[in-house]
């Protein structure tokens, strides 16, 4: 069975007339929420390389993925080894009103 890179499916896909728009799109709708996990995949990024960029086991990455509670700490340097910066938000409903949060140095910059 002869099998395709996923980047050659991807540069396929992407090739074609208004796929950026079309992707663009879908991007917007699932991103409202992800799991850790997911982000990693979208970024091209095995448990194994995270691990090795964080400096610590695969098994810690897989334990963090599917944690329910997760310190600040630790998801900022998850993110930070996948590129991405972590921002907070304090949402308030009753008047639909956003207010950024900063915690410590490294977030207020």
């Amino acid at each position: 069975m002869a099998r395709t890179k996923f980047s050659e499916l991807r540069d396929a896909v992407v090739a074609k007339p208004g796929a950026a728009d079309r992707l663009a799109g879908l991007r917007a709708e699932t991103m409202d929420e992800i799991r850790l996990y997911e982000l990693r995949h979208a970024e091209a990024v095995s448990q194994a390389e995270l691990a090795g960029r964080l400096d610590v086991t695969q098994g810690a990455i897989s334990k963090l993925e599917h944690s329910d509670d997760v310190r600040v700490s630790t998801l900022r340097q998850y993110l930070d080894a996948l590129g991405a910066r972590l921002e907070l938000v304090a949402v308030f409903d009753d008047d639909d009103r956003r207010v950024p949060i900063h915690l410590g140095r490294d977030d207020a910059a």
